[in-house]
């Protein structure tokens, strides 16, 4: 009894943790759209003018994107890369940070 209490307890807080990040992928989007839209593209493809213009502008729709770490694009988001992408460290907070950050990964094609 007590093995499948564990499973149980373990399933639930798998789907809990699920359903934060689904959360927190729509209260992204509403920052997305008003902080990154303009450049990233508002489905997450930059179009091919900004990707001219802004060399290494990433794609958030590419696969590739699976194999950049968490960590990569909240350095990203926070500390800006140089003088094409403003830093918001202090203009967003870490929630919608972290909100933003699940959002992109729901762009990317598996």
């Amino acid at each position: 009894m007590t093995g499948k209490i564990l499973v149980l307890s373990a399933v639930l807080a798998l789907a809990a943790a699920g359903s934060l990040a689904a959360q927190q992928a729509g209260d992204g989007a509403g920052t997305y759209a008003k902080t990154c839209a303009s450049c990233h593209g508002p489905a997450g493809a930059p179009s091919a003018a900004m990707a001219h213009a802004m060399a290494g502008l990433p794609d958030f729709t590419a696969a590739s994107m699976t194999s950049v770490a968490d960590s990569t694009l909240r350095n990203a988001i926070l500390n800006g890369k140089g003088r094409m992408m403003a830093a918001y460290k202090g203009r967003l907070t870490p929630e919608q940070v972290t909100a933003v950050l699940a959002y992109i990964r729901t762009l990317a094609k598996h």
